[in-house]
């Protein structure tokens, strides 16, 4: 606070001024010595005076900003002062207000004490008559002191009578009271259990049939603290229990959900169901599931005493039909379609259900036949669920690598294929006693191993003299690269004496495609044998005749080199050899002319 009050004085602000004319004088004897110019004078000036002002600005803020500080500051310390008073002012009352009946009670005490000894003298009765009276003074005299100190315990007390009492409130369990004929028959968590209850009682009453349509029950409910709540077929029990005697204990039969009958020997129907999967179970077999068709449970709970029926009749409707065998008689102008469509099934359906009928003959279809539409439906079905796994091949895939190093027509493997292993995981359901399953399912496939292709290298190499170049550019080439010789030459005007060249080779050498086209025939000629005819597209067709069997058929298209038949000799032949023929827009040509080097 001194220095604040210091740095307000003359003094300060002269030696400041005096540093400022000091560094101000420093510059100008710079400036002279340094002599740049008009220009650097000017120039040194301007920054002196920016710096000056700037400085001087700054300190003003400083001095300012601390002279606020210490206001701000002195202006705290009398507030807080003022407050730590009062409220330490405001406490010591109040622990005066609250201690003071209970000193004075104190000090009472001790002057009774005093002043019935000292009365003692003149009797004990006016001792205990003085000091009661002295008493009476004291309680008149304090008992304000004692008001003053109850304005501080009472707010206290209350608030924590509230706290208590919140506490409890909200510790209690709040439930629901079911009501029966004003009667409360039960508790419930919830609204959705006591829904879920009246629905139980209602699916209970309507089954009861139409003698009991007008016995009713419209349970209520109210809101109760901590009673030990009912589930939903509990409730649904004590509901009934108190609203009718035509009641009892007995076991319901449910089949997919729906009350179809009910007994008073249920662990002997119980017994029964067990009786007809126990057969088909397996216990060695994890992977076998034994139930029935159709979800069935029983249920222990209270039904009406009018809906019981004796066990075997249950034990008879399991064992019965759901549904007959139905039959229909043909009629005149009937068909297998017109049948079908009359039962809603379709043609394949019909067919199934009559093996021994042939629909497509008049005679599986007479007039006055008997065809089965449906057969009998048991009530309820064993049904067995078996999880197997097996494993099964993968194809291999081949793979065609073009090699123009081998020989045109010559096919040599470069890689074996391998098949591949998958395993299959399925499901199959069977019905009763069948052993052919209904249905069969794909549930997993997990390849072990995986195929490998087969490569295989097609040679592509042909020799010059085996290549016959057209006028189109296109070329045709030797179709048995792997014979033996020449039996003849065409001969003769246009072919008319022998059309083409025979070629002879091995049986079952193979005869490729001299271009590529379009198999036009593929078939037997009394002369010609097994042969191939092939229309290249460009007005040249080949022919390749008594071959020992054909790769190729009619319709298909080849490419240059592809094998189309294996020599032999077939039809109006002498020896294995192949019969080539190059025909021109339907005339032969001389196959010499083409291959002259053969």
């Amino acid at each position: 606070m001194a220095q604040c009050v210091e740095n307000k004085t003359p003094n300060g602000r002269k030696n400041g001024r005096e540093r400022w004319l000091r560094l101000r004088a420093a510059a100008v004897r710079l400036a002279k010595r340094l002599r740049f110019g008009r220009g650097a004078a000017v120039l040194g000036q301007f920054l002196y005076d920016v710096g000056f002002w700037g400085e001087y600005t700054a300190r003003r803020l400083v001095r300012g900003s601390w002279t606020a500080c210490c206001f701000l500051g002195r202006r705290c310390v009398l507030v807080w002062k003022r407050a730590s008073g009062l409220v330490t002012g405001a406490l010591k009352t109040g622990v005066q207000d609250m201690t003071a009946p209970f000193t004075r009670m104190a000090s009472g005490a001790k002057n009774i004490r005093a002043h019935v000894q000292e009365e003692k003298q003149a009797g004990t009765a006016h001792a205990a008559k003085e000091g009661l009276r002295y008493f009476a003074l004291g309680v008149r005299r304090y008992f304000p002191l004692l008001g003053r100190a109850a304005a501080y315990v009472l707010p206290v007390a209350a608030l924590a009578v509230f706290g208590y009492t919140v506490h409890t409130v909200l510790e209690y369990n709040y439930v629901l009271a079911v009501e029966v004929n004003g009667s409360v028959v039960g508790y419930v968590q919830t609204e959705q259990v006591f829904d879920s209850a009246r629905e139980e009682v209602a699916q209970r009453i309507n089954y009861a049939g139409a003698g009991e349509e007008s016995w009713t029950v419209e349970p209520s409910y109210q809101i109760a603290v901590g009673e030990q709540v009912l589930d939903e077929n509990q409730m649904a029990d004590a509901i009934l229990q108190s609203s009718s005697n035509e009641i009892q204990n007995a076991t319901g039969l449910y089949v997919n959900g729906e009350l179809v009958a009910v007994t008073t020997e249920g662990d002997r129907l119980r017994q029964e169901l067990d009786s007809m999967t126990a057969p088909y179970e397996d216990p060695d077999n994890p992977n076998l599931t034994v139930a029935f068709n159709k979800e069935v449970r029983c249920e222990d709970s209270i039904y009406f005493t009018s809906t019981l029926v004796p066990v075997e009749q249950i034990i008879e409707k399991l064992h019965g039909e759901e549904q007959g065998a139905v039959y229909y008689t043909i009629q005149d102008g009937d068909t297998p379609w017109t049948v079908a469509g009359s039962f809603g099934i379709s043609v394949d359906e019909l067919q199934a259900q009559n093996p021994d009928r042939d629909f497509s003959s008049s005679s599986g279809f007479p007039v006055g036949g008997q065809l089965t539409i449906s057969q009998a439906m048991p009530y309820l079905q064993v049904k067995r669920t078996l999880v197997s796994t097996y494993q099964e091949s993968i194809p291999y895939d081949t793979e065609e690598q073009q090699d123009p190093t081998l020989p045109m027509g010559t096919v040599q493997v470069v890689q074996e294929g391998a098949e591949g292993v998958a395993e299959i995981t399925q499901q199959q359901v069977f019905y009763g006693d069948s052993d052919t399953p209904s249905e069969t399912t794909v549930i997993d496939r997990v390849v072990v191993q995986q195929p490998v292709t087969r490569i295989v290298a097609m040679g592509q190499y042909v020799p010059a003299e085996n290549i016959a170049y057209l006028s189109d550019g296109s070329t045709l080439i030797w179709p048995v690269p792997a014979y033996r010789g020449i039996s003849r030459w065409m001969l003769g005007a246009g072919g008319k004496i022998h059309g083409g060249v025979d070629i002879r080779a091995n049986y079952g050498t193979e005869i490729l495609a001299s271009a590529s086209g379009q198999v036009t025939v593929a078939g037997y000629h009394w002369s010609y044998g097994n042969y191939v005819v092939i229309n290249h597209g460009n007005g040249y067709q080949t022919l390749y005749a008594h071959a020992s069997s054909l790769a190729v058929r009619a319709g298909q298209s080849v490419t240059q080199g592809q094998v189309i038949a294996y020599v032999g000799s077939t039809g109006k032949s002498s020896g294995n050899h192949c019969h080539f023929e190059i025909r021109l827009n339907g005339a032969r040509q001389q196959p010499r002319d083409f291959f002259p080097n053969k």
